[in-house]
């Protein structure tokens, strides 16, 4: 999923980049964002992910898919969702199951516009689930996490399943080529409280969730490329 989506970010970085100098060769201007009008966007990171206790090897992290629609000039109303299904046979008897999805409605505050450049100030609301499982025909089966503690004291959030809701705040930039591609950057503070699933091994509940409290600093749409589609 990851290296399909670094892909597709650099095949519409590209396309965008020379689409955008042939048509600016002829316009000699930036585009424009105004009411009505309608984009869809990519959004990625290179650091790490934001959840508790996970980490990214990659090199670009996918942030989200969002949906931005300009009611006005400076208001945007937005919706971003990140979704990741895994579905891993580790091992002839042993099924992984890890699925999750984070869905962000907002609205952006464009307060700065010359001709293509746009900056704005956002808000979102986050609400996200994660759902995980082990399944075995050989050993214990596990609901709420993708393995088993040591000891029901041991306690591990990084595979383990949550709900989860918060708020996010952020500033951004774009700029806006004649082609309708544009490109931009962001970054925020997001608060989130996660309850975390009770783990069950075949059927018995072996460990209760908890609640925590995550205050971050938001990388995830870092990097953003776009094309305005009305």
């Amino acid at each position: 999923m990851r290296k399909c989506v670094l892909v597709l970010l650099a095949f519409v970085a590209s396309w965008s980049t020379l689409y955008a100098q042939d048509d600016e060769s002829s316009s000699g201007g930036g585009g424009f964002f105004d009411a009505g009008d309608l984009a869809f966007e990519i959004t990625g990171s290179p650091f790490s992910r934001d959840l508790p206790n996970s980490t990214d090897g990659t090199f670009l992290s996918f942030g989200s898919f969002r949906a931005r629609y300009a009611v006005t000039t400076n208001i945007v109303p937005r919706l971003g969702i990140n979704m990741d299904l895994y579905n891993n046979q580790v091992s002839p008897d042993v099924v992984v199951n890890s699925s999750m999805y984070t869905l962000m409605p907002g609205c952006e505050y464009h307060f700065r516009i010359e001709n293509g450049f746009r900056s704005y100030a956002a808000l979102d609301l986050l609400i996200g689930q994660q759902f995980a499982s082990l399944e075995s025909t050989t050993q214990s089966n596990v609901n709420g996490a993708t393995s088993v503690p040591s000891s029901s004291s041991d306690y591990y959030t990084g595979d383990r399943g949550y709900f989860m809701f918060g708020v996010g705040a952020g500033v951004g930039a774009d700029y806006h080529f004649s082609s309708n591609f544009y490109i931009g950057a962001e970054i925020g503070f997001r608060l989130a409280q996660y309850k975390w699933s009770d783990i069950e091994v075949d059927g018995e509940l072996f460990q209760e969730g908890v609640q925590t409290s995550v205050g971050s600093i938001n990388t995830m749409n870092s990097i953003r490329i776009g094309f305005k589609f009305l």
